[in-house]
Parts: C-alpha cells; structure tokens; sequence
C-alpha cells in the first residue's frame, strides 16, 4: 500500500510513518519542518508542505499519486488559522480534486456528536480546537470520498499496551498510546468495511464501566 501521511513529523505521526514502514507499505511522510522530516529519512520519503497554502497541498498529493491519506494534522498556525480547520480541509480538497478517494482524518473525542459526552474541564480547555475539528469532520463527510474519522481520546506517551479498541459509539471515552492509536489507523485502511464510519479510538482497559452497552467495534478486512 502506497501511503501519504500529513502530519508525519508530529508524534502520532512519528508511530504511523514507522509502523507503516513496518509493515513494508510505501510511505511519504508531509510536514512543514525539512528538519524534523530528515529523521523519518530510511523510513519514508519526505515533502515539505505549507498547509497553508491550498495549491502546495494539493500539488504534493498529485505528485506523490498515493492509494490512501492519513492526516494527523492539528495545532494553531503562526497567523492564528487552525491546523485542525484549514489544514485538513486543504488536504480533503486536495484528495477529492486528485483523485484519491481513501482518506482517514484523525480528529478527537469531544468533536461532532460526542461533545455531549466530554469532560466539561476538556471542552473548557480546547473547545475553540475542538470546534475547529468538528467543521473539519463535517468539510470531508461532505465530499464523495471513502473517508473514515477516528476520534481518539486522551493521548499519551510511552510502549503500546495491545488495548486499543475502536468503537462506533459517541459516548465512549478514556485514552490512548498514540502507538496503540496509529496501530489503529492502520488496521482501518486495510478495512473497507470501515469506509465512511466516525469511530472512537480508546485504551479498553481505560474505558469506564457505564453505560455498560458500549460495544467494541471489529473491523471487517
């Protein structure tokens, strides 16, 4: 499989570009820093991309013709635009105008219709990225493509557990290793059964007991 990854110096994107390469796929890492983009050197080829600007976004994916994109792109630009908003629509744009219909977006819990069921302290803490997430969501479920969303929930560091779950239910939350949660972005793009689907991605060890109807979604290869 022939992958780009948006997004690829940060660090989910870090774990994407590493396992993917594990795996054997071909993998293009995009980012904006040509720094950090030469550790990913041996693992994946590499592009510098403003994802700023629309048009280098949708050149880079004309020019690298990947079968699937991932974008775990976020975080506030230098000129106060959203990541989370401009930099993914650019990147959903730029697959719809190129021709490559598979797409995962990583977005977060809290987003769309699991914000009712956010902790208020988180919403308090990032609701404007929070909100910037959710208009991206529903930019690419607008447009014909084969997208999946994942909503992971609380991120943290450190060696995968083996408990990453997804689930197709909003009221799910708890966290997970971005190494559990890239493992995760994985096993989706090889799953068309997950094609068009917002999942949740959680540790189920951190997954709390109520409500207790909350069932694991298993992807269909």
């Amino acid at each position: 499989m022939k992958i780009l990854v948006f997004g690829a110096t940060g660090r989910t994107g870090r774990h994407i570009v590493a396992q993917a390469a594990a795996r054997g796929w071909s993998v293009h890492a995009a980012g904006r820093n040509p720094e950090r983009l030469l550790d990913l050197v041996g693992a994946a080829e590499a592009s510098v991309v403003d994802l700023g600007d629309a048009a280098a976004v949708a050149d880079a994916v004309r020019r690298v013709a990947p079968e699937v994109i991932v974008s775990t792109v976020g975080g506030a630009g230098p000129d106060g635009w959203r990541v989370d908003e401009a930099g993914n629509d650019a990147i959903s744009d730029a697959a719809a105008s190129c021709g490559v219909r598979r797409i995962v977006q990583i977005s977060s819990l809290g987003c769309g219709d699991s914000r009712p069921f956010a902790s208020e302290r988180i919403v308090a803490a990032i609701a404007p990225a929070l909100d910037a997430k959710t208009r991206a969501e529903d930019h690419l479920r607008a447009l014909d493509l084969d997208w999946t969303i994942i909503r992971p929930g609380g991120l943290t560091e450190g060696e995968p557990t083996g408990s990453g779950a997804l689930y197709a239910d909003p009221r799910v939350h708890g966290r997970i290793t971005r190494a559990d949660l890239a493992e995760l972005v994985l096993r989706v793009l090889a799953a068309p059964s997950t094609t068009r689907l917002i999942l949740s991605a959680v540790d189920r060890a951190t997954l709390p007991a109520e409500p207790a109807d909350i069932q694991e979604f298993v992807a269909a290869v």
